[in-house]
């Protein structure tokens, strides 16, 4: 991104490495990333998180590790539970903050953020961008509430299909630890902050339609309890 004086700012294509980072820190909505625009990862959100979301993992992962690591777990039949939804964007770069709240507004019972290791990032920073933004997060995520355990972060290679599992298999037995009614009760609890935080949302393009179409979930039995 070229910023001279007296001109807007401009994007030189050629230079660009394809990570997402500045589409997810642009505070003016004024970036957008082909194929992973916010609204199309919003409705990929509203739709994994459409029935029972208080038993779902909502796992971001990231296109050249994390989603390897995921891919390799399954074809080496490594043992995790059908809890998880993963949804792909090409690095941890490009997971903004918002997606996340977007996850607990809609009543996750966890959330997982997984991308490459420091040394493996493919587009160099783009870890390091994204690392940064999510030790902040975890801190603001249990000032509004939510458990500590509910939100984690792991660097997951493509070869480490085993990690992949484990971890999964380890956030499943404390998702499942968890009454469902609590879960429920901590989204609720923090939606007015929640909310505050993705009042940006309706001036995205796209946003305002994707949220029509995919309306609040459907809750569990015991989770709609707390409501």
């Amino acid at each position: 991104i070229i910023v001279e004086p007296g001109s807007a700012a401009q994007i030189v294509p050629a230079s660009c490495h394809g990570c997402g980072a500045c589409v997810a820190e642009c505070p003016h909505n004024a970036i957008t990333q082909f194929h992973f625009t916010d609204a199309q990862i919003i409705a990929q959100i509203g739709a994994l998180m459409a029935v029972q979301p208080e038993r779902k993992i909502m796992a971001f992962m990231c296109h050249w590790c994390s989603y390897g690591g995921a891919d390799n777990a399954g074809s080496s039949h490594f043992q995790y539970p059908a809890s998880s939804r993963g949804l792909r964007v090409m690095c941890s770069a490009r997971m903004d903050s918002d997606f996340v709240f977007e996850a607990f507004r809609r009543g996750a019972g966890m959330v997982l953020v997984s991308g490459c290791h420091p040394q493996d990032c493919h587009y160099i920073t783009g870890q390091q961008h994204a690392a940064r933004r999510f030790e902040r997060l975890a801190g603001t995520l249990e000032k509004m509430g939510i458990s500590p355990q509910r939100f984690r972060v792991e660097w997951i290679s493509a070869a480490e299909g085993q990690k992949y599992a484990r971890v999964i298999r380890e956030m499943d037995e404390a998702l499942r630890a968890m009454d469902p009614a609590q879960i429920a009760a901590e989204n609720q609890a923090a939606r007015a902050q929640l909310d505050s935080r993705l009042r940006r949302w309706p001036d995205v393009p796209g946003v305002a339609e994707t949220l029509r179409e995919y309306p609040e979930p459907t809750l569990g039995p015991l989770a709609s309890l707390a409501r």
